[in-house]
């Protein structure tokens, strides 16, 4: 266990593609102002996704307070020290922050956001990023001992957000620490494009989810679902306006081209919703993997008994 006296024994998860990026993460792991007690690298070698990663890193992992950060992240070198400090202040289930983007154009959108500047409790749905959060493990063994699993590998590309909302309904308080990290992802304006039909997708898994829960803590404020802390029926007039025609808001970008990238990512975001729902992707692989789950209890069921 930990020998430092705040009595925690910090596991840092990254999994990774073999980005060059890496390097520099293991640099700014080893420059913590709390060093981490074990920090475990998993190669995403099969490409099943960053869900399936972490989940196999945590089953290796040993600590009571859980580090997530990606390979192209850059942590600053107070990141693990802010977090536990935020996580036991609070007697909280987790902390994170959010990015410092790289990236001109990620910038001007995620400045959008207009994300806290102070620490606080999250009641809107603000800790999402596992690039940038903590939690204590026995959290997410909770909701590993309900789901049967941590972070769900069958939603797209918001796995981490459906973790911490999972998390806030079981009634674990989230930290928002105004603490970025660097995030040094670099899209080119195809790459946008499709980065935002997958995000499309992905908010569509986090629709269905919601609607098949009954609780009234949500994602993020949408226009889909609700404000963090209370459901409402989807606006789809303003949604479609919104989509369609907008957004309106040119003065929120540095430069004509960022904003007519994302004008149109709007639109390749929409399609990718409207793709997803369509599919019907998400319940056939649910359904899959309930049938897994089953098949797996049964085979541990002894000859005879």
């Amino acid at each position: 266990m930990s020998i430092i006296p705040d009595g925690h024994f910090i596991s840092v998860i990254v999994p990774t593609i073999g980005r060059e990026g890496l390097e520099k993460t293991r640099e700014a792991l080893a420059r913590q102002s709390r060093p981490a007690d074990e920090i475990i690298i998993k190669m995403d070698e099969d490409h099943r996704g960053p869900a399936f990663t972490r989940n196999r890193a945590l089953e290796e992992s040993r600590g009571d307070l859980i580090a997530f950060t990606d390979d192209d992240c850059i942590p600053p070198e107070e990141w693990l020290e802010t977090l536990m400090r935020a996580i036991d202040r609070y007697g909280a289930a987790g902390a994170g922050g959010t990015y410092d983007e790289q990236d001109p154009l990620l910038r001007d959108i995620r400045a959008r956001r207009n994300f806290p500047s102070q620490e606080g409790v999250d009641t809107f749905g603000w800790v999402v990023t596992t690039g940038n959060v903590m939690y204590r493990r026995e959290w997410l063994t909770k909701r590993q001992q309900m789901d049967g699993f941590v972070f769900d590998e069958t939603v797209l590309s918001t796995e981490d957000a459906d973790l911490a909302l999972r998390i806030r309904q079981l009634g674990g308080t989230l930290v928002f620490v105004p603490l970025r990290v660097s995030h040094e992802r670099y899209v080119d304006g195809l790459g946008f494009l499709r980065l935002q039909f997958f995000r499309g997708r992905g908010i569509a898994d986090l629709y269905q989810i919601q609607n098949r829960n009954s609780s009234s803590i949500t994602h993020q404020a949408s226009l889909l679902w609700g404000n963090g802390t209370s459901r409402r029926r989807p606006r789809w007039v303003t949604v479609l306006f919104r989509k369609v025609l907008g957004p309106f808001d040119r003065k929120s970008f540095s430069s004509w081209r960022h904003f007519a990238l994302f004008w149109i990512g709007e639109k390749c975001e929409g399609a990718g919703f409207v793709w997803e729902n369509l599919s019907g992707r998400l319940g056939r692989a649910r359904a899959g993997r309930a049938r897994k789950q089953a098949e797996d209890a049964s085979s541990l069921i002894l000859p005879g008994s």
